[in-house]
């Protein structure tokens, strides 16, 4: 359930803070309040870095800095929130895009515990990568302000970057 926060966090704009292990899949409490919140304790455990849970988190965190250090706009690009209660986000889909000049990247997540088939309108035509997996996932000969249904996963999300 951890990996759409994780994408959301990684292609969001700004820099991405990794807090206290997230990067491992490390799952530490955290007291509310006292000196246990700066005093106690937390030494990395590694064994999360290389269990069945922890595996893929690395390789999905790893896949996402990559995709962020190959494309400037994800980086330093303008972001834009699609805002839409009806279509998104009463789905617990978050839709949103960063882009630059002619560089375009969509960004969905689904929070929810259903696979969701959005609606999208995309503000540039053309074939669109899907960066996380690829192959049949990707989107070609897309037109401009048509729209394309877009299916994302539960606990999951999509990365579409126009080529």
């Amino acid at each position: 359930m951890l990996q759409p926060y994780l994408i959301g966090l990684l292609m969001s704009k700004g820099i991405p803070m990794l807090w206290q292990g997230e990067e491992f899949a490390e799952n530490y409490f955290l007291p509310d309040f006292g000196m246990g919140r700066v005093s106690l304790l937390r030494p990395m455990r590694w064994d999360f870095f290389y269990d069945e849970s922890g595996r893929p988190i690395v390789s999905l965190i790893r896949r996402l800095l990559r995709i962020r250090r190959r494309r400037d706009h994800i980086r330093q690009g303008t972001y834009f929130f699609f805002n839409d209660w009806d279509r998104y986000q009463q789905f617990g889909v978050l839709l949103f895009a960063r882009y630059a000049a002619t560089q375009y990247t969509l960004v969905a997540i689904n929070l929810s515990d259903t696979g969701r088939t959005v609606p999208f309108w995309f503000p540039m035509g053309g074939d669109y990568v899907e960066e996380l997996h690829g192959g049949a996932l990707n989107l070609r000969n897309v037109l401009s302000f048509r729209r394309v249904d877009l299916d994302i996963p539960s606990h999951y999300g999509r990365i579409w970057t126009l080529m």
